[in-house]
């Protein structure tokens, strides 16, 4: 896919470097804004196709104000609000922003019952984490700071078996693993209490 044109790539930049003045979002305590670094960081990003193709696909206007603090693993809040781990270096952390904006970019699943919402949510999950070490290769990232115990079996796999791989590597850590979180426990949590209001 071509890259995005200079001018919505120059909005969204605007997005996630200034809206750390707007009334909301705001960055929680202890997470501090950093423009200049979320700028490198786009940009970095915007260096390789499937970057380029992550941030075409946010609309400026609801590009996610990046965070930097002590995040681990890295996330994206229900608001759109990256907290993103201060100690990654640039290519990692433009490989992690990736991934977290290609969340931004899908609408969450609000349909069927949790059952079918945690797997939708599970695909949606292995999906940017393929496109996220996708990145960290292309990025050149050698020593992640925060390693994957599913890397070496992904890139051994025949690309058309890698997001399958790590789909069930997600179902088979519903309460995490390193690198990370509680992702089918929390995403079936939310569904409940989502039914329950």
């Amino acid at each position: 896919m071509p890259a995005p044109p200079r001018r919505a790539v120059l909005l969204l930049l605007v997005a996630l470097s200034c809206r750390a003045d707007d009334p909301q979002p705001r960055c929680p305590a202890p997470f501090a804004a950093d423009p200049a670094r979320a700028s490198a960081l786009v940009a970095r990003l915007r260096s390789h196709p499937e970057g380029a193709q992550v941030l075409a696909s946010v609309p400026s206007s609801q590009a996610p104000l990046i965070c930097f603090g002590p995040a681990a693993p890295s996330s994206i809040t229900t608001e759109g609000v990256i907290l993103l781990d201060r100690e990654l270096d640039e290519p990692e952390a433009a490989a992690r922003v990736g991934h977290l904006l290609e969340h931004a970019a899908k609408e969450m699943p609000t349909t069927g019952d949790c059952d079918a919402q945690v797997s939708a949510m599970l695909g949606r999950e292995a999906r940017a984490l393929a496109l996220e070490l996708r990145l960290r290769r292309e990025l050149g990232v050698r020593a992640p700071r925060i390693p994957y115990a599913f890397e070496d079996a992904f890139w051994a796999a025949p690309p058309q078996q890698r997001e399958g791989l790590l789909l069930e590597y997600l179902r088979a850590h519903p309460d995490g693993a390193p690198g990370l979180d509680a992702l089918a426990s929390s995403y079936a949590r939310r569904c409940r209490e989502t039914k329950e209001r």
